[in-house]
């Protein structure tokens, strides 16, 4: 069997699919990538057995209907990276072994039996909805910083996903802040959730990039599918019930701030240079439409910052941590953030953007 491909066109493709495959693995087979003429078109997938992650690259010729090979990802995927810019790229499948060639030379890669790849199907996703893989995507990018790393808090390394009516809601905390954004999408008949990996929601973001355009998503007991044109993309979805975040988010927070946020962002910016990695803490001065910043570390130094806001409430003071603050504000799209506040050990609530807000927890002053 011979394929042939533009060079670029291939190797972005793969690359693609590359990212999935895990670094370490129990089954040899998972180190590769099953490549798999199916009625003359030629899919590629991959997977880590909790993603799996078909793509769909542009073939100029095709010699047979049916076949494949399974070849090493990291190896093959080297190659082609070489020979990105070259008109075309030849693959040989005879057997398991894949020859690949192009302007210079060959390569001769010995794979394994595509038959024996394991697959994921979608078994229990039964409603898909159409949504804007660019809404989905721009999602993600603005609640996945609030996800958990702490693998023991296994709900909370995910981010929560929930579809109802003509909406979607992203959830993402880690106990300490959570981000919250809702948008609007296609009629959903059911109310479905899940608890999404990031390493999915992350590959989303490249495969939208790759494959702009419209995707069906839909949420089983146990996994999530999104389907597309050139591809799909389905996972296991975390086990487990994900805390009641409605509860989280502050109702009755009586002290109002409006800021400009670019200044916001780069005064906690500043003042966080004068934090240490044992003592991440910023302090907030507020009095009438005054906000004024201040850190002092042993052995670093101190800062003091004003800037002017909207506020016309008594003398307020509290303390954050400058990371999560920074998180919240890199990804607002709006020109002005407001914060409210509750009393200083009260979470704070800032409204980054339409239907977008980070919950986040004050840390004790000094």
């Amino acid at each position: 069997m011979n394929l042939t491909f533009t060079g670029n066109d291939l190797y972005k493709v793969f690359s693609l699919a590359a990212s999935i495959v895990p670094s370490s693995a129990m089954k040899q087979i998972l180190h590769g990538i099953k490549m798999e003429v199916r009625d003359g078109v030629v899919e590629l997938t991959a997977t880590d057995l909790e993603v799996l992650v078909k793509c769909l690259p542009m073939v100029k010729a095709c010699t047979e209907k049916n076949g494949g090979v399974v070849i090493p990802a990291a190896r093959v995927n080297s190659i082609l990276r070489d020979w990105a810019g070259n008109d075309e790229v030849l693959l040989s499948i005879e057997g398991n072994t894949c020859v690949l060639k192009s302007k210079g030379g060959y390569c001769k890669v010995l794979g394994e039996d595509y038959k024996q790849y394991p697959e994921i199907h979608p078994t229990d996703v039964k409603e898909l909805i159409e949504v804007d893989g660019e809404i989905i995507s721009d999602m993600v990018g603005r609640i996945v910083h609030a996800a958990s790393t702490i693998k023991a808090r296994s709900t909370l390394c995910g981010v929560f996903i929930k579809i109802e009516g003509e909406y979607i809601v992203m959830v993402a905390a880690d106990g300490n802040r959570l981000s919250y954004i809702r948008r609007k999408v296609s009629q959903c008949k059911a109310i479905v959730s899940g608890i999404v990996t990031v390493k999915c929601l992350t590959f989303l973001q490249r495969f939208v990039s790759e494959f702009k355009g419209t995707l069906k998503l839909g949420i089983g007991e146990s996994q999530i599918h999104f389907l597309g044109a050139k591809g799909e993309i389905i996972s296991q979805l975390i086990d487990g019930q994900y805390p009641k975040y409605e509860d989280v988010i502050p109702k009755e927070n009586d002290k109002k701030v409006i800021a400009n946020k670019e200044e916001l962002l780069s005064m906690v910016r500043m003042a966080s240079f004068m934090t240490s990695e044992g003592c991440r803490m910023v302090n907030f001065l507020l009095n009438k439409d005054k906000l004024t910043l201040s850190s002092k570390t042993a052995d670093v130094g101190e800062a003091e910052l004003e800037m002017g806001v909207e506020y016309n409430g008594p003398e307020f003071k509290i303390s954050f941590n400058p990371d999560y603050i920074l998180d919240a504000l890199k990804v607002s799209d709006s020109d002005t953030v407001t914060v409210e506040f509750g009393s200083g050990n009260n979470a704070a609530l800032f409204r980054t953007g339409h239907d977008q807000l980070d919950v986040i927890m004050p840390v004790e002053m000094s």
